[in-house]
């Protein structure tokens, strides 16, 4: 499941309590923290805290959600498939 640009923007700006965006089921969902429990299985991606820590409290381009959600991907073990090893 790939982290999209649109799922940094829906952490970053939830009225959801302490945010979390998880993988779930194959999909994308923001939860908050205390809710976590009722999803198992869920993959925790990263907090809305955890993010304000690395970008700080500004607007993000498309690019940098872009660059981010990528950076989430990949994180989460699901990488986008590699280019393909050919011509040889």
């Amino acid at each position: 499941m790939a982290i999209t640009g649109r799922d940094i923007e829906r952490l970053l700006y939830t009225d959801t309590p302490d945010p979390i965006l998880v993988v779930h089921n194959g999909t994308t969902e923001i939860v908050a923290a205390a809710d976590l429990g009722r999803r198992p299985g869920a993959v925790v991606v990263c907090s809305r805290s955890e993010l304000l820590g690395r970008v700080g409290e500004r607007d993000l381009s498309e690019g940098e959600l872009a660059a981010l959600a990528a950076e989430l991907t990949t994180s989460t073990g699901h990488p986008a498939p590699p280019p393909p090893a050919w011509p040889a």
